[in-house]
């Protein structure tokens, strides 16, 4: 099944590992891998790796496993995992 998110939308697929702890604040993220984004998406690619947060997100069922919906939005997207 190919989705195609809506304008500033992004199609997150979560980690195995539920949680990461970020440091800064002591609250609890989640991780996953972009599988798609919408058209109006300028600085996150399909691959990258990007902690964000689940709180009042869209999921959907792909194949049985949980994706996530995530605007393009500071308040959900925390970062952008580099592997070095």
């Amino acid at each position: 099944m190919k989705i195609q998110p809506y304008k500033t939308q992004i199609l997150i697929k979560p980690s195995e590992k539920k949680q990461v702890l970020v440091s800064d604040n002591k609250s609890f993220c989640e991780y996953g891998e972009v599988v798609a984004v919408g058209s109006q998406v300028a600085d996150i690619k399909i691959g990258d790796k990007i902690g964000y947060v689940i709180w009042g997100l869209n999921h959907l069922e792909i194949d049985g496993e949980r994706h996530y919906f995530v605007p393009d939005d500071p308040r959900f997207i925390l970062g952008i995992i580099k592997d070095e």
